[in-house]
């Protein structure tokens, strides 16, 4: 699995893009890729997890901040409760991540 722009670093120019057409193309052929760069462009992971938060495979207190007023208001709720793990919008490979006690 490669996340959008993670073959844009330290690359050739143009091999996101490539990669990207190559697995486009692999799926219009009917071959079963992991997500497409589409799918995973237009609803990242972390999106992903509050999708499906009220599914039962879900976690009803999973949120997404994207103001700093969201993070405070609501952060500041769900800690009351129980600990919490932060994780940056970007980045798959353990990066940006807190754990918060």
């Amino acid at each position: 699995r490669i996340n959008p722009g993670q073959l844009s670093q330290g690359t050739t120019p143009g091999t996101q893009e490539r990669f990207d057409a190559l697995m486009n193309a692999q799926m219009k052929k009917g071959v079963i890729v992991w997500s497409s760069p589409d799918v995973q462009t237009k609803m990242g992971a972390k999106d992903a997890l509050v999708q499906i938060k009220n599914l039962s495979t879900g976690l009803s207190d999973t949120f997404a901040y994207y103001t700093k007023a969201e993070l405070s208001k609501t952060f500041k709720k769900t800690m009351a409760f129980q600990p919490r793990v932060l994780k940056q919008n970007r980045g798959s490979a353990g990066e940006g991540i807190w754990l918060c006690w």
